[in-house]
């Protein structure tokens, strides 16, 4: 008899999860309470002169020297995959800063960028006093023991002589578009060489991206069990004991299966839990989202509303960056994602492309407004603690937890491992073979992230 597992969460975690699932012979039931799957890799459909294009609106691109596994999936679903270019202007009251080493402001923190290299060289070396040198080539290298686990960077920074207006007005500005949070004091110094790898402060660089919408890859990856693919089911209730589940969306639909996968965030699956245990309320009760302790990026803007950014930079800023950062008098950040600036698919589809978080201006020529609870984990101490403690709950009772609170950080290619790791855990094989030497030797460092040694084995 075939094992039924119901997967809740639709994105990547948990469509990977499912995915991979339905590949191994298992009968699957992904549920998503919104009304399209994809998480933070929505497809936005913009009205254009010409009728309509499609973009990304969070998750635009990505670092490929990092994302093997990722990228073996695109391929597998024959999804193309071309260049972005990648590039940030900060305006502040005193002046700009943009990545060509001739404005003012980067001569004013030319001292700072100094010592942010040293800092950046030192941090390196201790790592790699705790991991192979190989291990700067994939984000699935992780050592307990090493203390920058346990250093804020931004107290590192501070003890190395970076100025606390650098922190404010280029880290931060710079970064919020990574982390998607303005709050990264209790960033970890251990991930310092591995976010100037992937977004130097100081030069342009290139990341990967779709050709077409990022929607294509969740349509191929659910379309044979598309009949499966339940949106708007927000699960409320997860009863039962293994092989005799019975969930129960918010309609009060039932749904009966043998296993769980949870792939949401973590405060909806403690409400969706009948009785949690001391461990579950411990960790799923205290992971922390960065709208638990940032609003700024909880609410956004989808326009063509040029007027945001400032008209003396604008045409400069709408054909060459990618995100605009603004501080404003009282401090405040606001920033846009100059969507068409320079991506291939859309570039030319003759509307500006504007997606602008904690804007305090009158925007107009909006496309749409937009909630994102939990748009993504936090990078802190605490969530590192609470990534290391949800392997003695994996498999428990026939449940399974995957997505950004079982990870280090909310990369997209992270998210996809853990639900590849967790339908390994159920049964299915890694979906791409041995022979991927870099994907594999990835997806075995995230089974020892996320299980115990005795699960990994099984």
């Amino acid at each position: 008899m075939t094992e039924k597992i119901g997967v809740i969460g639709g994105g990547i975690a948990g469509v990977g999860a499912a995915w991979a699932l339905q590949r191994a012979g298992y009968e699957v039931d992904l549920f998503e309470k919104t009304s399209a799957i994809g998480g933070n890799a929505k497809t936005f459909r913009w009205e254009t002169p010409d009728g309509h294009a499609e973009s990304p609106l969070l998750v635009v691109a990505w670092p490929q020297m990092y994302y093997h596994n990722y990228e073996l999936l695109l391929k597998e679903l024959g999804v193309g995959i071309t260049t972005l270019p990648i590039s940030y202007f900060v305006q502040t009251p005193d002046g700009h800063y943009c990545q060509d080493g001739q404005t003012g402001m980067a001569k004013r923190f030319a001292p700072d960028f100094r010592r942010w290299k040293r800092l950046v060289r030192f941090v390196d070396a201790i790592n790699s006093v705790f991991m192979p040198r190989k291990a700067h080539d994939s984000l699935y290298h992780f050592s307990y023991f090493n203390p920058l686990n346990l250093i804020p960077l931004y107290w590192l920074a501070r003890l190395f002589g970076v100025s606390k207006a650098f922190w404010e007005e280029i880290f931060v500005p710079i970064h919020c578009a990574s982390f998607i949070t303005t709050s990264m004091k209790g960033v970890p110094a251990v991930i310092l060489p591995l976010l100037e790898s992937i977004v130097p402060l100081e030069e342009h660089t290139q990341m990967g991206t779709w050709v077409g919408a990022p929607r294509v890859v969740f349509d191929r990856m659910t379309d044979s069990f598309a009949e499966r693919v339940h949106t708007n089911h927000e699960i409320v209730s997860v009863r039962g004991k293994p092989g005799d589940y019975v969930l129960t969306d918010q309609e009060g639909r039932t749904y009966e299966v043998d296993k769980v996968v949870f792939a949401c965030d973590s405060s909806s699956v403690l409400k969706a839990l009948d009785s949690p245990t001391w461990l579950q309320r411990l960790l799923l009760g205290n992971a922390e989202y960065v709208d638990d302790v940032d609003p700024t990026f909880a609410n956004f803007i989808v326009h063509s509303d040029t007027t945001v950014l400032p008209e003396k930079h604008r045409e400069r800023i709408l054909s060459g960056y990618n995100t605009y950062s603004e501080i404003g008098v009282s401090g405040s950040l606001e920033c846009t994602f100059v969507i068409s600036a320079q991506n291939p698919n859309i570039k030319d589809a003759g509307v500006p492309m504007l997606v602008t978080f904690n804007s305090h201006k009158s925007i107009e020529k909006v496309q749409k407004r937009i909630h994102l609870p939990h748009p993504t984990h936090t990078v802190s101490l605490r969530n590192l603690l609470i990534m290391t403690m949800v392997r003695y709950m994996q498999g428990k009772n026939g449940m399974y937890y995957c997505g950004t609170f079982t990870t280090p950080e909310g990369g997209h290619d992270l998210s996809f491992m853990s639900g590849l790791v967790v339908a390994h855990a159920v049964g299915a094989p890694y979906p791409f073979g041995a022979e991927h030497r870099e994907a594999a030797a990835d997806f075995r460092l995230m089974q020892k992230m996320m299980l115990k040694r005795s699960a990994r084995s099984a």
